[in-house]
């Protein structure tokens, strides 16, 4: 079975209520059914990431140091989300890979593709691994001309 990368803004749009969760859960499980989905270290992270920040908001708790202070202060303990995330990935059987990529194939596509840095680290790792296809709103991806962006 074919992989299939899914990026952060599909994970976060689906475990979250937005204007994009409907076409999220459409994509998750397009993933699911034809492909085997997989994430890079990466995107774990700033998944969690964006997932914990959104979650401290709806608490009332909004600005970065903020944030860090009352997990600095409180932990972890009474915030759910990376738990329901970590649930789903797991679910889902969804791998979980370890960024590799050589540095002149992220220096090419870095400037190749005119990406964000951490849109190249994505594309090159795609590369070693020989990922073809991406789920993601990202529309810079689709300049990639060795990724097709997953389309429903």
């Amino acid at each position: 079975m074919e992989k299939v990368l899914i990026d952060t803004n599909v994970l976060v749009n689906f475990l979250l209520k937005t204007k994009f969760s409907e076409k999220s859960k459409e994509i998750i499980k397009t993933a699911l059914t034809l492909y085997f989905p997989v994430i890079f270290v990466n995107i774990f992270e700033e998944a969690i990431f964006i997932l914990i920040r959104e979650e401290l908001k709806s608490k009332g708790i909004s600005e970065f140091y903020d944030q860090k202070e009352f997990l600095e202060n409180y932990g972890y303990e009474n915030l759910f989300i990376h738990r329901k995330f970590m649930d789903f990935l797991r679910k889902a059987e969804i791998n979980v890979l370890e960024n590799r990529f050589e540095s002149r194939d992220f220096l090419w596509i870095l400037e190749e593709y005119r990406l964000l840095p951490n849109d190249a680290l994505i594309a090159a790792t795609c590369k070693h691994y020989g990922i073809r296809k991406i789920a993601t709103f990202d529309e810079d991806f689709k300049r990639v001309d060795f990724l097709e962006v997953l389309e429903l």
